[in-house]
């Protein structure tokens, strides 16, 4: 699981790097927090990585499928990615 890819110079060397040492059927999930709602905490809206952003430097790790995953009842300003190294 990986947080707060705002905060890493290059996501995508990350990202590959997650997908490597992942096992040729493992699966890895990024929780971020939200850019489309105001939050009483966390980071400016303004650098905070869309969803569609982080599946795209997925995307170009390697990763063949990503799954937005529902946590707002669990954490309501954060969005949830599973990427997978192979089609599910």
């Amino acid at each position: 699981m990986i947080y707060n890819i705002l905060h890493i110079e290059n996501p995508v060397a990350l990202l590959s790097e997650a997908f490597r040492i992942l096992k040729p059927d493992g699966a890895m999930s990024v929780i971020h927090w939200r850019s489309d709602i105001s939050t009483p905490r966390g980071p400016s809206l303004n650098i905070r990585p869309t969803s569609e952003q982080c599946q795209q430097w997925g995307k170009q790790a390697g990763f063949k499928y990503a799954e937005t995953i529902d946590i707002s009842m669990m954490a309501p300003y954060h969005y949830g990615i599973c990427f997978y190294k192979t089609e599910k």
